[in-house]
């Protein structure tokens, strides 16, 4: 302890008085040094120089911190005089006096460049693809609407010339647009033409088409509950089916179709859609369904159905029974294997069971419709003449052959309406025009009414598709691009009940006019048809 310290009258102070007493000195002398270099610059006024130099230079002091603060702050970091001179030199930094090309620099100047060239660049307008014609969709639909903000050149109202010369013209197969006859060939005249189809059967207290379940009638009993009725239908139906399969291997009828209970049958004429060659459609199948035509040696593919490796043994979906002294074969090498009968009898038996789980797997989806062509449709249309799963033996449809529809007259066959109903909806705060249709949408339908729509008025339609025939719109003979041999087929179907503009497409090959679709759009300043 200190002489000074051991003085009498020498005082002890708290700690705490110690350090105000010498923080208040540091303060003194901070402030002496502060006045003395008040007039000293801390930054120069300008500054010159690339984005490196200004993130190495050199740092001040700040003349605000206190002399309990530097205890407590390191002096070598001093963010806020970093941060000012980082910020007043981007204000004020030039790109063109850059030593580096200016894009290697961040500037303001460069970024409001570069924005204000973006802003320059002409921006390209994408406009949705049109097209001066529209694809076959050979998916059955129940219903369509069309809808205008103009109003239909047709309407659901008919005078009595209009329906007769609609009437006329259909059953005659006439092309009122390129045919010169004293028959009414007003807008009204042409809309009725294309709303009638032949059906067969026909019954006008049930609905067969589209067969959907449905509660029994008041009666009771179905129509198909009686032996001798049930034996009739099928007779009438038989001559009916009959008769449109001449018509189609005569190419007098372009297509039809047979609708049953649990699947849809698509027959075509030669060149119809490509095919150099009559052909049947079929879906959806079952396993079942394909075993019998294996049995009945009716050769098939499935077009639709997704190609996959398996192994070696398993038979695919569309092939051909193996043969008796093939499968002798492997079980003769089986046993020379050292094998038993009982082992090799467990191996086959499991190897059908995933053969059939394969194909059951495939049963009522789009992979399984059956493409039948050439010759073995004749064996086809015998089949189906006699097969038990086309008509249903109970419930409300037992007994009811399959319907038929067909755009032309056959044996048999009762001419139908569609049913129109005209009315008017809101829209998005705007009125259109809506004419809605429903019954059997036959594939040429869409195109006959939009040869006679107006070109000056636009105009959507959107149709309600029969879901399980979706796979007859997805057939197509390749992938070509032109038109093959359009006009040959044409001729050879001149008599087939299609007007020839329409026709041209039905016969072209090329993939892309074939495609599903649910809506088409028609725009009248382009002309042209759009579809999804």
């Amino acid at each position: 302890m200190s002489e000074e310290k051991m003085k009498p009258g020498f005082k002890w102070m708290h700690p705490s008085e110690v350090m105000k007493l010498h923080n208040l000195k540091r303060k003194k002398k901070a402030l002496q040094a502060r006045m003395q270099t008040t007039k000293k610059e801390v930054v120069p006024a300008t500054t010159s120089g690339n984005f490196e130099n200004v993130l190495t230079s050199a740092k001040r002091k700040n003349p605000f911190i206190t002399s309990s603060d530097t205890k407590r702050t390191k002096p070598e970091v001093n963010t806020e005089e970093s941060a000012d001179q980082t910020l007043f030199k981007l204000l004020h930094l030039n790109a063109d006096k850059q030593a580096k090309p200016a894009e290697n620099y961040v500037s303001f100047d460069n970024i409001l460049n570069k924005l204000d060239n973006k802003k320059s660049e002409p921006v390209e307008v994408v406009k949705v693809a049109g097209e001066k014609w529209i694809p076959i969709d050979w998916t059955l639909k129940t219903k369509v609407r069309f809808l205008s903000s103009k109003p239909f050149a047709w309407n659901q109202k008919l005078k009595i010339s209009e329906e007769a010369s609609g009437l006329t013209s259909f059953t005659r197969c006439l092309d009122t647009r390129t045919t010169t006859s004293s028959l009414d060939t007003s807008s009204n005249s042409k809309f009725h033409q294309c709303c009638l189809y032949w059906q067969q059967p026909s019954l006008p207290w049930m609905n067969l088409f589209p067969r959907t379940t449905m509660k029994a009638s008041a009666g009771g009993s179905s129509v198909g509950s009686n032996s001798t009725i049930r034996e009739s239908l099928h007779i009438a139906w038989t001559e009916s089916l009959k008769s449109l399969f001449q018509l189609i291997r005569t190419k007098q009828c372009p297509y039809f179709y047979a609708c049953a209970n649990s699947f849809t049958v698509l027959f075509r004429a030669a060149g119809i859609g490509g095919f150099n060659e009559m052909h049947a459609l079929v879906t959806p199948t079952t396993r079942g369904f394909r075993q019998s035509l294996r049995q009945e040696e009716i050769e098939f593919t499935m077009p639709l159905k997704k190609k996959i490796e398996v192994d070696a043994g398993y038979d695919s979906l569309d092939s051909k029974k193996e043969e008796d002294e093939d499968e002798t074969t492997d079980e003769d090498w089986l046993e020379s294997m050292g094998i038993n009968k009982e082992d090799i009898k467990k191996i086959n038996y499991t190897q059908a069971k995933i053969t059939q789980k394969a194909e059951c797997e495939l049963d009522n989806s789009e992979q399984s419709l059956v493409l039948i062509q050439g010759p073995e449709v004749q064996a086809f249309y015998s089949y189906l003449v006699n097969c038990k799963s086309a008509v249903a033996p109970t419930g409300t449809y037992a007994g009811i052959p399959p319907t038929l529809l067909a755009p032309v007259a056959f044996n048999g066959a009762t001419l139908n309406a569609l049913k129109v109903r005209e009315s008017k909806v809101h829209l998005d705060n705007d009125y259109y025009y809506s004419l809605d249709l429903s019954g059997p949408i036959l594939p040429h339908l869409i195109h006959n009414l939009c040869l006679i729509h107006p070109e000056e008025n636009s105009m959507t339609a959107t149709f309600s598709n029969f879901e399980s025939t979706l796979a007859l719109g997805k057939i197509t003979v390749g992938e070509q691009d032109g038109d093959g041999n359009v006009v040959f087929k044409q001729e050879n179907l001149s008599d087939c009940g299609l007007a020839s503009s329409v026709l041209k497409s039905f016969v072209s090959d090329s993939a892309n006019r074939v495609s599903n679709f649910e809506c088409i759009k028609y725009t009248a300043e382009t002309s042209t048809y759009a579809w999804d």
